[in-house]
């Protein structure tokens, strides 16, 4: 028996958990099982697991609340989820929350199954197969655990014939990701076809995507087949799916309630069996709440969500992008092999590239025409590059103080500290006290947030005035930038989710909006001219 192996199966039904301890007995495993939640996390206490099976509906736990604790106490522990068909989206959401796999009752090929309960044992090993088989659909994604995951999730929802949502800021590659979904999906010998929502005006959007028919208006002289006609049997991927209007939002719900549609001025109505794939770089959530986008469109859109996370969170990849993006331009072009120096290669990952992987290929491009010889310099790189990343480096740079200003600084404080106000200090440190006993380093936090506060009382010299509300304005806005760096790292580990990242902060996802989008500053009215009296 491999003692070394353990399974922790979590389902409420008895018999699904007689299945699996029969199934991995038999091949050597130890198995543990538990009909609840709070049964799993006893178990999971008391012993390491290799790999987790897990119901996503549990009598007295969600299946994600689990996922969540495995990944907090046990992160190698790879999970993979028991569901239903029904609950589709939610085994997605699960995968980008860090799953591995996901399962679908009634288990019907043994087999599948077995091999998958192998993979996971060796995830490491199917991730790198994974990723090296994207190179073909000229697809990298680098070794970032997120982009893993999501093309883990991609794949599963490929071959299973419904809606997805993609969303990501612009030029992540949200299009290329559309396109390898339909290459590893049953459509894939059928025509991919790709629209950009954004780029036309109403009535040229609706005779675009649905056709028309002659003379329907001026300069119709013939019958118009639409880009969801040319799709049939296909997929269509739409684009900037929140450009679309009003009108044009009713006509795509009733194509994904019915497959059905008419053309501008026609009167006879089209079938068409299409699978969409939408794509925006905004939060659809958000529109739909402002009352700028259907609510109805969105939940028949979003059966499947992927988030792409954006390139400045995957700042590891960079050298690996750069390197595939160097050779496929040198290739291309026929031109001798080149290389960044290592200080061109320094500021290309020191860039925050807003414009993601599209400005990082572009960058690429641009510095092979720039460069001479066989090394690309950091005099090669675009301005905007070497520009960028010289606001990123002084914003970084913490001010350095000359001699005369440190001893200036030693001696005031020097002065101050014979002179502070002992019984203040005792008073103020005793309230600081507690601020943070709800942090897992509460005490440490509350010690340094004491010595923050002897620092400032005991340098504070009110003779020469004090601007109290510099102070109260800039805490605040301290204090606001650390909120919004604790729902920045919420909304990292749900991939951009808001609805999840306000869970696991005990918000709701609209408190977590106010907080975290930027307000437009307020403006300020020009003051009235007074005539004076003579």
């Amino acid at each position: 028996m491999l003692t070394n192996v353990f399974f922790l199966v979590v389902d409420d039904e008895q018999e699904v958990c007689n299945f699996f301890s029969y199934l991995l007995q038999s091949k050597g495993y130890r198995v543990k099982t538990a009909n609840t939640g709070e049964a799993a996390f006893k178990k999971l206490g008391s012993q390491q697991f290799n790999v987790a099976l897990v119901d996503l509906k549990l009598p007295d736990c969600n299946g994600l609340t689990i996922l969540r604790k495995i990944k907090k106490l046990q992160p190698e522990c790879e999970v993979i989820i028991i569901t239903g068909y029904s609950t589709v989206k939610s085994a997605v959401e699960a995968i980008q929350l860090g799953a591995f796999d996901y399962i679908e009752k009634p288990f019907v090929d043994i087999e599948e199954m077995e091999a998958l309960l192998d993979k996971a044992l060796n995830v490491r090993a199917e991730l790198e197969k994974i990723s090296s088989s994207l190179q073909e659909f000229d697809f990298v994604i680098g070794r970032s655990p997120k982009m893993l995951s999501l093309i883990v999730a991609a794949r599963k929802i490929a071959k299973k014939n419904i809606t997805v949502l993609i969303q990501g800021e612009t030029g992540t590659g949200k299009e290329v990701l559309a396109k390898y979904i339909h290459a590893v999906s049953h459509r894939k010998k059928q025509p991919f076809l790709a629209f950009n929502c954004g780029a036309f005006t109403e009535t040229l959007l609706e005779s675009e995507l649905f056709g028309h028919e002659k003379g329907s208006f001026t300069g119709a002289t013939g019958r118009k087949k639409g880009i969801f006609e040319l799709a049939h049997k296909g997929t269509l991927f739409l684009d900037e799916i929140d450009s679309a209007s009003p009108a044009i939002q009713v006509k795509l719900l009733r194509i994904l309630e019915t497959g059905e549609f008419l053309r501008v001025g026609g009167e006879e109505l089209v079938k068409v069996d299409v699978r969409i794939i939408t794509a925006t770089n905004v939060d659809l959530q958000t529109k739909v709440e402002a009352n700028l986008f259907r609510e109805d469109l969105f939940y028949r859109l979003d059966v499947a969500s992927l988030s792409i996370p954006p390139l400045r969170e995957r700042v590891g990849d960079v050298p690996l992008f750069v390197n595939y993006f160097l050779e496929k331009e040198t290739t291309a072009r026929g031109n001798p092999t080149k290389r960044f120096s290592a200080e061109a290669l320094k500021i290309i990952k020191g860039y925050n590239w807003p414009g993601n992987i599209r400005e990082l290929a572009n960058t690429v491009a641009q510095s092979i025409l720039l460069s001479n010889g066989p090394l690309i310099t950091a005099a090669d790189l675009p301005p905007r590059i070497k520009k960028g990343y010289k606001k990123i480096i002084a914003a970084a740079t913490p001010v350095t103080k000359t001699p005369c200003a440190e001893e200036k600084e030693k001696t005031t404080a020097i002065r101050d500290e014979k002179t502070k106000d002992s019984s203040a200090t005792a008073s103020s440190a005793k309230n600081v006290t507690g601020y943070f006993d709800f942090h897992t380093r509460g005490e440490e936090l509350n010690h340094l947030l004491n010595q923050f506060e002897k620092i400032l009382l005991h340098n504070l010299n009110l003779r020469e005035g004090f601007a109290l509300n510099n102070l109260q304005s800039n805490l605040k806005d301290w204090g606001n930038y650390t909120v919004k760096k604790i729902i920045g790292k919420a909304l990292e580990a749900t991939y951009g989710n808001q609805a999840k990242a306000a869970e696991l902060l005990n918000i709701t996802p609209r408190a977590l909006r106010y907080y975290f989008i930027e307000k437009p500053a307020k403006k300020r009215l020009p003051k009235k001219k007074c005539n004076d009296h003579k």
